[in-house]
């Protein structure tokens, strides 16, 4: 059984509705960007990334609170990461790390 890293996961929190992408981006240092879109009509807001950890990340999956929607097609999230790594508005580091999920 191959492991593999999944990219791109949407979650709906049930009570409001307002959704949120996860790029799994540091792996080695079990860390995530979050991605936040108010409504399900609404873009992600990929000028404001939030770090979750993977413990975080565990709680909120367990909570119940939270459906996963699934992942984004590949090309969908591929156009996503080049447009922030574009955008140069992260860490040096986080950029580099983004550059090798394109």
């Amino acid at each position: 059984m191959a492991l593999e890293m999944r990219q791109g996961t949407v979650y709906q929190e049930k009570s409001t509705g307002r959704r949120f992408i996860l790029v799994n981006h540091n792996p080695m240092a079990l860390l995530s960007m979050r991605f936040w879109s108010e409504s399900p009509e609404d873009a992600f807001n990929l000028a404001a990334p939030e770090m979750i950890s993977i413990d975080d990340l565990i709680a909120l999956r367990q909570s119940g609170e939270y459906e996963e929607l699934g992942d984004l097609p590949p090309e969908v999230f591929k156009s996503m990461i080049s447009s922030l790594v574009a955008a140069a508005a992260l860490p040096e580091e986080d950029i580099k790390l983004l550059k090798s999920l394109i």
